[in-house]
């Protein structure tokens, strides 16, 4: 029996009513909390549940669920729920529609979850499953839950840097330090995605808002963990190159970003000498995708990136 839900914030009405219906017909709160604990047996039992909005706008709304058990332990877990429009860019045929799109890709996100949990645990939130259904209007729904990542994005961390530096908390040397360190840490997060993905999927939007990093002020010389808490715009068949372009697109093309933190990031994640080696081996495919950018827009934009992997040793 599904127990009463309640609600803090100020949430969508829309969004209570899908949560509140997937409650009512598949009582997901206890078979999520059981796949993220990899737990075997009985499920287990609830004795209050409370969601509150984290984020509403992008591809989902996001909300946090905090779970009483009747053990008096409190559990913490993620809802997503997907708003109507297209939520990814992904290859697609003529044939399938929003919904089928939504559908493939939040059991896709289920299967990707569940294979980093195994490969490389604490990358990317477990999973708690994925629900799909129609309501009374024919109107597809759908509800993922993931394990619940406490942290600070990396985007958030770097604008506190920031903060602390302007208010003479932090000398100029120090803010730089860990803006780069931060910023370094969320390039080896990413790459230690397309590695742990069998070196084949990537994701469009390696965005610094898009990682986590947990206890950021712990202390000195300890090294920050950081999760992946969303992937967008999934790419198969993508080679270091695409990563590191989609990289750099992102954080920056300077040569001090190129030298302290998309290279350094790259060999963070994959070791030095096989990072370096891979850097190199990928040469050919970086100065033709640079060619052919530089006749396209005109500006050789990517040059700095290929002068610098021509110097690795």
């Amino acid at each position: 029996m599904p127990i009463p839900l309640q609600w803090d914030g100020q949430p969508s009405l829309a969004h209570v009513d899908i949560v509140e219906t997937a409650n009512r017909l598949y009582n997901f709160l206890p078979k999520a909390l059981h796949r993220i604990q990899g737990a075997a047996g009985v499920l287990p039992a609830l004795h209050a549940a409370t969601l509150a909005p984290l984020a509403v706008g992008g591809g989902m709304a996001v909300y946090k669920i905090t779970a009483l058990l009747q053990s008096q332990q409190t559990q913490h877990l993620v809802c997503k729920i997907p708003h109507q429009r297209r939520i990814v860019y992904t290859a697609t045929t003529d044939h399938q529609t929003t919904e089928d799109t939504t559908h493939d890709l939040l059991d896709r996100l289920v299967e990707l979850a569940d294979r980093l949990t195994q490969r490389a645990p604490g990358l990317f939130p477990r999973s708690g499953g994925a629900w799909h259904w129609h309501d009374a209007e024919g109107t597809p729904r759908h509800l993922l839950v993931e394990e619940f990542i406490p942290g600070l994005s990396v985007e958030r961390l770097k604008h506190h840097y920031e903060q602390q530096w302007m208010a003479n908390q932090l000398s100029a040397d120090l803010y730089r330090q860990r803006r780069t360190a931060i910023e370094r840490l969320a390039v080896a997060t990413f790459v230690r995605l397309w590695d742990a993905l069998d070196r084949q999927l990537f994701t469009s939007d390696p965005s610094p808002w898009n990682v986590l990093v947990h206890q950021p002020d712990a202390m000195p010389g300890s090294q920050p963990v950081a999760t992946i808490i969303d992937l967008h715009g999934l790419e198969d068949d993508v080679s270091l190159t695409y990563v590191v372009q989609r990289l750099a697109a992102v954080y920056g093309m300077r040569q001090d970003i190129l030298e302290d933190v998309l290279i350094p990031g790259v060999c963070d994640a994959l070791g030095v000498a096989a990072g370096k080696a891979l850097l190199r081996a990928e040469l050919p495919q970086l100065e033709a995708e640079a060619e052919r950018m530089r006749q396209n827009l005109g500006v050789d934009v990517q040059q700095p990136l290929v002068q610098l992997i021509r110097t690795l040793a």
